[in-house]
């Protein structure tokens, strides 16, 4: 069985798709139009996709849609977080499924992917025939104080987040969501934006893995859109009238296949989210990836990925 990373391929069809008043984002498909239809969901949120995703399927079997989500990417307007939840991003999902006329589709999604795709499920049980995910996202309170409070993720990594906190005066330190969020949304100062945006992107970043390649010194426009987009998401709390919305709600997508992938050094997202998961599904497989963090892209968490993708296809082999 090949567990290898397809070979580059480019998108036999791209286009901007309006999907309100104000926001237009870009969709691309990739591999076999009349294939077996999956959908790429990234992260962050305001992490955009890049072209290593579409190298996770057999581009023979699989018809691959990627898409932009709004205000990052190549989606416009470029860092808008009006009409900008994971509500409007299911509404996105449909309209891009009902532009290209697929009757019900696979999902993928690793990060803050899993939670969109989690969320979408929920609201259309009946449009997912399996769910591809990848560190569990479950996007409540203790995970961000676990992961922008001292006293979680500090611990492991104290020399990355003491920049990250250093960048805050020490009377803010007790809410750092909240500093950050006054800062990158709320600020006029354009360059004290700009730096929040860097500092937060660069922690993000450096905590991913044991090992990453050095962090780029200019502050780039992924870095703009990370920040801002999720410090919008986060301090909302992902606008949600319900702290544990993605367990409360798990019970409707019992029954949806759901092959999970958790790296058991993913420090982002804690292994404990995904068992926290599982008790509510009942058609589900685990798998825990040892020596693993939070990338799909590494080699052992790309593998057990592309393992379940190719396991599919066997299955359902036309």
């Amino acid at each position: 069985m090949n567990i290898d990373f397809y070979p580059s391929i480019e998108p036999f069809k791209s286009y901007m798709l309006d999907v309100d008043d104000t926001h237009s984002i870009y969709v691309e498909e990739c591999g076999n139009p009349n294939g077996e239809a999956i959908v790429f969901l990234h992260g962050g949120p305001g992490a955009g996709c890049g072209k290593k995703a579409r190298r996770f399927f057999d581009p023979e079997f699989y018809h691959i849609i990627l898409f932009d989500q709004r205000g990052c990417g190549r989606s416009k307007p470029f860092l808008c977080v009006e009409n900008n939840t994971i509500f409007h991003l299911v509404e996105d999902m449909e309209k891009i499924r009902k532009h290209i006329g697929i009757e019900k589709w696979l999902l993928f999604g690793g990060s803050f992917g899993s939670t969109l795709a989690l969320t979408y499920a929920f609201h259309h049980p009946e449009r997912v025939k399996k769910m591809f995910l990848q560190g569990i996202c479950l996007s409540n309170k203790e995970d961000l104080l676990w992961f922008f409070q001292r006293g979680g993720l500090s611990e492991i990594y104290p020399e990355v987040f003491k920049k990250f906190e250093d960048f805050i005066p020490k009377d803010e330190q007790t809410n750092m969501l909240e500093a950050y969020y006054k800062r990158i949304h709320l600020s006029d100062n354009e360059e004290l934006k700009r730096n929040a945006c860097k500092v937060w992107s660069d922690y993000e970043l450096r905590v991913m893995e044991s090992e990453m390649p050095p962090i780029n010194p200019e502050i780039l426009p992924h870095d703009l859109s990370l920040a801002l987009i999720e410090t919008h998401y986060f301090y909302n709390k992902m606008h949600w009238d319900d702290n544990n919305y993605i367990l409360n709600n798990a019970h409707k997508i019992k029954d949806i296949p759901c092959s999970i992938a958790h790296g058991r050094l993913d420090f982002n997202c804690r292994l404990y989210s995904a068992f926290k998961l599982i008790e509510k599904l009942e058609n589900y497989e685990l798998v825990v990836v040892e020596g693993a963090g939070h990338s799909p892209f590494t080699e052992k968490m790309s593998k057990v990925l592309i393992k379940f993708l190719e396991e599919y296809k066997e299955e359902n082999g036309r």
